[in-house]
């Protein structure tokens, strides 16, 4: 700190205010960055504080009592009312004798509209689409933080994510790309609400293309955590958060299996996936947005729109639609195993009984009877002419 005498004293010659140390330069701090520092050394989070207008009404029973269903408090919530429940997650404010005023995180866990005391406190999903025109479509997910992580990623992996499986000529193996990994998108969505300064009126953003998937928040890291060291790290044990008991709860709740692995789980997926490095986008200085960017994976967009040479690829269908008709059958599990053996080992083969026998090492007749239910009552598969009686492909 550079008090204004400072500046009269022609040895010093410095302007009064705040300074901070920004790898080797020392400079003025800005308005954000002075307030950053304030908050972190002052160890204050808005999460934390009193609501100012929130009160134990706003809370749902029905949320308190699923979350401790879901961790490891379960047994002691039974039997207890909201007031109690809320007590144990140390949810209600302690000088308030009446037991009614509520932080800020009881409201954006615990509330079904935390955006009625919290301004933008969802999430938004902008989806690119394209066609003949191109357009954007916007969906928003409200409610608890939690039930908003949930329902997004949900919505994007049934809507979003696909897989390919692919078998290159010459190769007998099956391999399997994700056009984006789903453990980042968890991990960065997690991360994404961890992470969020609820107090600056912004929400979330999730912006979907056939290219990228881009998560957004309004706010900077927590000094002394850059955006650079976000790019070139994995592990962040000395990394703080805006919302460190919506953290403790993530965890409580299996989101988050360990602080400060998030980033690097997703990085990891990212390369076991064959796709780009997901990377955060650098700003002007100004800029008050943490912006990370998960890259197609580019053999899958190449596949995909026509500009990789087909006679290279023998399978290249889209498979989780076909699984989820396999597994939402009413066979038994094993008869559901044993199917989705068969489509991973034949791919696009034309194959007859012979072929189901050798993959599953059963009988002629039952082999007889997985192809009756594959053709009639899954209907997965449809008779090949010209090659003999009895043979059949996958038809997704």
């Amino acid at each position: 700190m550079v008090a204004e005498k400072a500046e009269k004293d022609k040895k010093i010659n410095l302007k009064p205010g705040r300074y901070v140390r920004i790898e080797a330069d020392t400079r003025l701090a800005r308005v954000d960055e002075e307030y950053d520092l304030l908050r972190k050394f002052s160890n204050f989070h808005y999460s934390s504080i009193v609501s100012s207008g929130a009160s134990i009404d706003d809370l749902s029973a029905d949320l308190l009592r699923e979350y401790f269903s879901k961790t490891s408090s379960r047994q002691i919530s039974d039997g207890m009312e909201k007031k109690e429940l809320a007590k144990a997650l140390d949810l209600l404010d302690k000088n308030d004798p009446a037991d009614r005023r509520v932080k800020n995180y009881a409201v954006l866990m615990f509330s079904d509209h935390p955006e009625d005391r919290i301004p933008y406190a969802y999430t938004e999903l902008i989806i690119d689409m394209f066609g003949t025109k191109r357009k954007m479509e916007s969906k928003v997910f409200k409610g608890a933080v939690w039930k908003q992580y949930y329902a997004a990623l949900e919505y994007i992996n049934n809507n979003f994510l696909n897989e390919l499986v692919i078998r290159d000529d010459g190769n007998s193996d099956n391999r399997k790309i994700e056009n984006f990994t789903f453990i980042a998108l968890e991990e960065l969505l997690a991360n994404a609400i961890v992470h969020n300064n609820y107090e600056n009126g912004k929400p979330i953003q999730i912006y979907v293309s056939e290219k990228q998937i881009n998560i957004v928040n309004y706010n900077k890291p927590l000094p002394p955590i850059r955006i650079s060291d976000l790019n070139e790290r994995t592990f962040f044990n000395e990394r703080d958060t805006e919302n460190p008991e919506i953290r403790d709860m993530f965890k409580a709740l299996g989101i988050i299996e360990s602080f400060g692995t998030g980033i690097g789980e997703a990085k990891r997926s990212m390369r076991e996936n064959g796709s780009p490095d997901l990377f955060y986008k650098t700003f002007d200085v100004n800029d008050n947005v943490t912006s990370v960017v998960i890259p197609v994976n580019e053999e899958y967009y190449e596949i995909k729109n026509g500009s990789k040479p087909k006679k290279k690829v023998w399978i290249e269908t889209e498979t989780k639609d076909f699984k989820q008709k396999i597994l939402d059958s009413g066979y038994t599990n094993k008869i559901k195993q044993n199917v989705l053996k068969l489509y991973e080992e034949i791919g696009t083969e034309v194959f007859g009984n012979s072929r189901v026998v050798e993959i599953l090492g059963c009988s002629e007749v039952t082999a007889t009877s997985y192809l009756k239910r594959m053709e009639g009552e899954l209907k997965i598969i449809v008779p090949v002419e010209g090659m003999g009686k009895g043979k059949y492909k996958f038809s997704v």
